[in-house]
Parts: structure tokens; C-alpha cells; sequence
């Protein structure tokens, strides 16, 4: 069986060399990468021509465009059996493909298999945690201590759930090991991926339209949050920057169906929104499921009551058109409550803040990564956190 490990990447060499290095260390080895380098001025085809394998190919925008534009270049180009996406900060952990084919030995032709992994902050990028961190992703759904195949109520609750802007499982498409045959009957269009968020509508449409789906509690990939990455700008709230990260403004600007509903709010909740109107038109109604677009507003305006009242980054000016552009049922239903709520909140000692908005963020659907952090001293890259989890048995 041959794997395809696609690694779009764009200006960001020095973590891309530690995800290619994961990905040689395998213990299997019939894989290929595809870099699709997105018109970086790092040499990225000067280090494709030294590493001299014949299983790593390269290719080249002739100039920046979207992330998902760049992800489906890369899938374009790859033939192998199953794919999986990393990012070129992210990587494989020690024994990623010969664990997941012996799992496919008792558990034969998945549609893709959804395995667990680590996030590893990088020090100096998480604003609460400035020396980083190793944490395992948990979930209420794959507790399990073996892998095993997802009910299709499980698979369709998942999918409504982010259709209902809540978080079920982590969207991030390292988690995800899809089959070609799988891919092929999804694309729309001759693309798999769609709307700003690629992985936020991929990851809910694979849940809804597979039938065979094996989840791997044990962790098999690691996700970098790297000071160049999207997830740097997203927890140090510099969602514009994160934007043009991602090259997404026109994207963003030209979806005119969606700006009826739209709120004044975070670039993140409207990139799913997008994603989720994508998601709606190409599957979920096929499936009588739909979007609940009053939870994507209610994000919004927990997103201006916080920054106006907790961290007081919102100025009055910008709130004023958030609240005139409320009906008035949102501004009885969640003025008066979030205005206090947030304010409290706000003198409460930093570690009870802390866990407050984790409980907050968990009773309103969002991804929490876990709490339950792995010991990361010492380690300063990827490739230090594959060493600890060779010599520590992590995915045991």
C-alpha cells in the first residue's frame, strides 16, 4: 500500500525540513511527499534537489494563493492509496504507517481513519503558556483504548455539530488518513477541498458521507503551533493577520449570499460560516441537515461582549456597530447577561479566568486542547518531540 503525505507550505523552511524528516524516519517505507511550495522566497526547491529521494516531489505556485487553492494542488498531484495533509509545521509520529496498517488488518478498506495526536506549542507562541507545551487532543467521542469503526449516529452528530458551529472533534486535517477512493467521490468541481477553511469543511463532510470510519485513540501526529503559523495569530487574537496569513480577503469579501447574516465579529467564525455554506450546498442537504446560523451569531457577539468587557480591546465605536447590527432579540437574550457576566469575569484572579473561559469555551462547543500536559523540557522543535515519544512510548 502506497501513502501520500501532502505538505502545502509557504515561507516557513526551517519547521518544513522537521516535518519531511518525520516522514524519512518511518519504519514503512512505500510513501511519497508532495510539497507544494505557495511562491516562498525560502529555497524550497534547493532543499527538495539536496535530500536527493525520488519519493519527494515538489511543485511551485507562480504566485501566492489561497491555502486551499495550495491544499488542493497538492492533493491533485499525489497517487497514493490513503493521504494524509500535514502542515509544514506539523509531523508524523514514530511507526505512523506501519500502526495504522496493522489496525487496517482488523479493521479492512476504512474511508479514512481518524487518529488521535499531540499539540506541540513551540515556546513563546501560546500567550498563557509562554514556554510551551505537549498536550495529547481529547474528545467525549474516541475515548476508547483501541482503535474501532464510528457509528453512523456518531458520524452524523459530528457533522451536525459543526454545522451547529460547536467542535465535536478537532478539525485539523492531520488527524484525518483518507482513502483515494474516498477522495475521488467527494470532489466537487475536480476539488476536494473548499471554502477559507479547507479542514472545517472537509472534516465534517468525510463524518457525514462515510460509512466506514475508524477511529485510532493513540496518538500518531504531532501539530505545531510555530510563531509563523495560523494558530500564532489565532490564540494571540491577530485574526487579520491571520487572514492575510492565509490569503483569504478575497475569499472572505466575495460571498455575498453569506453577508446578510454576517456580524460584525472574528474572521474565524465567518471563514466557517463560509466553510459551512460550502459544506451545506455540496452535502449536508443531501443529508437534511443544515446550518444553524443563530449559533454562528451568538459566536459573534460572545466574541464583541468578551473583548469590549473582559479585555477591554474593543472600542466603543466598534462595539456600537456590532450592537445596532443585533436584533432585538439577541440584544435582550444577550446584552445585559454577557455586558455582566464578562465584567465579573474580568476581576476574577488570572488562573480562575483561565478556567472559567476553558469551561466557557466547552459548554459552547469550542475545541479546548487538554489540560493534561506531557513534560516538554528540553524540547525546542518537532523533531525533539518525535525523540521523547520514540524513547517514551507515547503512543502506547
Amino acid at each position: 500500500m502506497k501513502f501520500s503525505v501532502l505538505l502545502p507550505t509557504r515561507n516557513r523552511l526551517e519547521y518544513l525540513r522537521y516535518a519531511v524528516e518525520t516522514v524519512m524516519r518511518q519504519d514503512y517505507g512505500n510513501w511519497e511527499i508532495i510539497i507544494s511550495d505557495n511562491c516562498s522566497e525560502d529555497d524550497i526547491r534547493g532543499f527538495v534537489e539536496e535530500l536527493s529521494d525520488s519519493r519527494i516531489r515538489y511543485l511551485r505556485t507562480s504566485s501566492f494563493v489561497p491555502v486551499t487553492d495550495n491544499w488542493n494542488n497538492a492533493l491533485n498531484a499525489s497517487d497514493g492509496d490513503y493521504v494524509v495533509m500535514l502542515g509544514d509545521d506539523d509531523g508524523l509520529l514514530p511507526g505512523y504507517f506501519s500502526t495504522l496498517l496493522e489496525s487496517m488488518k482488523l479493521h479492512p478498506d476504512p474511508d479514512f481513519i481518524y487518529a488521535s495526536a499531540l499539540f506541540y506549542a513551540y515556546p513563546g507562541v501560546m500567550p498563557d503558556e509562554p514556554a510551551g507545551f505537549l498536550k495529547q487532543d481529547k474528545n467525549a467521542y474516541f475515548n476508547a483504548s483501541a482503535p474501532k469503526w464510528v457509528t453512523r449516529d456518531q458520524a452524523l452528530a459530528i457533522a451536525q455539530g459543526y454545522l451547529d458551529f460547536r467542535m465535536p472533534v478537532a478539525s485539523n486535517m492531520q488527524f484525518s488518513l483518507i482513502s483515494r477512493r474516498k477522495i475521488d467521490e467527494l470532489k466537487i468541481d475536480g476539488k476536494f477541498f473548499h471554502s477559507p477553511y479547507p479542514d472545517f469543511y472537509a472534516t465534517p463532510m468525510l463524518f457525514m458521507t462515510s460509512v466506514r470510519i475508524l477511529v485510532h485513540p493513540a496518538p500518531l501526529v504531532v501539530i505545531g503551533i510555530t510563531p509563523k503559523s495560523y494558530g500564532f495569530f489565532h490564540f494571540n487574537q491577530q485574526a487579520a493577520d491571520g487572514v492575510k496569513f492565509l490569503n483569504n480577503t478575497a475569499q472572505l469579501a466575495s460571498h455575498e449570499s453569506a453577508h446578510s447574516v454576517m456580524l460584525p465579529g472574528t474572521s474565524y467564525n465567518d471563514s466557517w460560516l463560509l466553510a459551512n455554506y460550502a459544506l451545506y450546498q455540496n452535502h449536508a442537504k443531501t443529508w437534511g441537515l443544515k446550518t444553524n446560523i443563530g449559533n454562528y451569531r451568538r459566536l459573534q457577539i460572545v466574541h464583541g461582549y468578551k473583548h469590549r468587557y473582559f479585555d477591554k480591546s474593543l472600542d466603543a465605536q466598534a462595539f456600537k456597530i456590532l450592537t445596532s447590527s443585533m436584533t432585538w432579540r439577541e440584544r435582550f437574550q444577550y446584552g445585559l447577561p454577557f455586558c455582566v457576566g464578562f465584567t465579573v469575569l474580568s476581576i476574577f484572579p488570572a488562573d480562575l479566568r483561565r478556567a472559567v473561559v476553558g469551561r466557557l469555551r466547552r459548554l459552547i462547543g469550542q475545541h479546548a486542547i487538554s489540560t493534561d500536559a506531557k513534560p516538554s523540557h528540553g524540547m525546542t522543535n518537532l523533531i525533539d518531540v518525535y525523540e521523547f515519544a520514540d524513547a517514551k512510548g507515547l503512543r502506547a
